[in-house]
């Protein structure tokens, strides 16, 4: 093999040796769609968060899709962890949140909520804001408080 063959060949190996390093460092991305299905026979289907219920370890990255049109991503001030910051994604067909607090973070579309589009995403430990975050359920609307039910009954059935 020739001087400049072997170098190449070094410098590749050296290459996919870093190159695996850093993908080692980089958290995977979760990501939550939003859907409006016209064909979907009742509301909360047509408007719906898929995952509607979401696990992630803290300082994950969740990529939110499909907030257009008039679609929102909004936290539930009272249904976040103490000092995590809400927040707002409208307008943007993509964008992705790091969270770094963990607890439950309820989150809704501003405008289908009333239709039940809400969404639950656990962030590490939920014990963190759980009671705080049932609490809050009785300021909600009929749909969402529903949505919310099942979604807190099917994440405690799943942690046993």
């Amino acid at each position: 093999m020739t001087s400049s063959l072997k170098l190449g060949a070094a410098i590749l190996a050296g290459a996919l040796a870093v190159a695996s390093v850093w993908a080692e460092d980089i958290p995977e991305i979760a990501v939550v769609h939003q859907i409006i299905d016209p064909s979907a026979d009742t509301p909360a289907h047509a408007f719906r968060f898929e995952p509607k219920l979401l696990h992630v370890q803290a300082g994950a990255t969740v990529r939110f899709k499909g907030s257009t049109g008039r679609h929102t991503v909004t936290s539930i001030l009272r249904m976040i962890p103490v000092g995590a910051r809400a927040f707002e994604i409208r307008g943007k067909p993509e964008l992705d949140l790091t969270l770094d607090k963990e607890g439950v973070y309820g989150i809704r579309c501003r405008v289908h909520g009333r239709h039940g589009m809400v969404m639950l995403l656990v962030v590490g430990d939920p014990d963190a804001n759980l009671e705080e975050a049932k609490a809050h359920l009785s300021e909600l609307g009929e749909a969402e408080r529903a949505g919310f039910e099942e979604l807190f009954a099917e994440m405690e059935a799943q942690n046993g």
